[in-house]
């Protein structure tokens, strides 16, 4: 037994430091995190915002003053990926222009959802957020482009193609 203690321990050690490896490493955005904050600070935005949305072809545009953000951000909540299980499911790049540092993430397994999330920020603040998003059940596929800037609004478009009944091409935009 005393001769296996040797291997035991450069096993446990080699464990050890693959583990603090993954503790170590840098987590992704936060987007669920920036999402609620924006929520909060948007709803006690004073004025109006205007609401643009085109189903299949058919615009409508409102002037609105009660908008719920936190329904409308929802799926963009939805779209965070900073889980400690998906450390090893992305791939960060990472670029810097001009004063932006733009970082993307990559999904590497194909189970993802969230298929591309790039933040680009300016001095640690997110000026840009957009979102590649794959859906679908057994009878759909499609896929949702969401785009965030803090300044001026966001956009979400989706399209879905159904196996029974109509596909689904679908823009919503909001601007203050």
């Amino acid at each position: 037994m005393l001769r296996y203690l040797p291997i035991l321990l450069l096993l446990s050690s080699c464990y050890a430091d693959e583990l603090q490896n993954d503790m170590n490493r840098e987590p992704f955005f936060d987007l669920a995190g920036y999402i609620d904050r924006q929520v909060d600070s948007l709803q006690g935005m004073n004025g109006t915002v205007t609401k643009t949305i085109t189903l299949n072809g058919t615009t409508e545009t409102k002037e609105l003053s009660d908008l719920q953000f936190g329904n409308d951000l929802r799926v963009f909540r939805e779209a965070d990926i900073n889980k400690p299980a998906w450390l090893d499911k992305y791939e960060t790049d990472q670029s810097e222009s001009d004063g932006l540092l733009t970082r993307t993430y990559t999904a590497l397994d194909s189970s993802m959802q969230t298929r591309k999330l790039t933040v680009t920020s300016r001095d640690g603040q997110p000026v840009g957020i957009e979102i590649i998003r794959k859906t679908g059940t057994v009878l759909s596929d499609g896929w949702h482009r969401l785009v965030y800037e803090p300044a001026s609004g966001y956009a979400l478009r989706t399209i879905q193609k159904n196996t029974f009944g109509d596909d689904l091409d679908a823009d919503i935009r909001v601007s203050w």
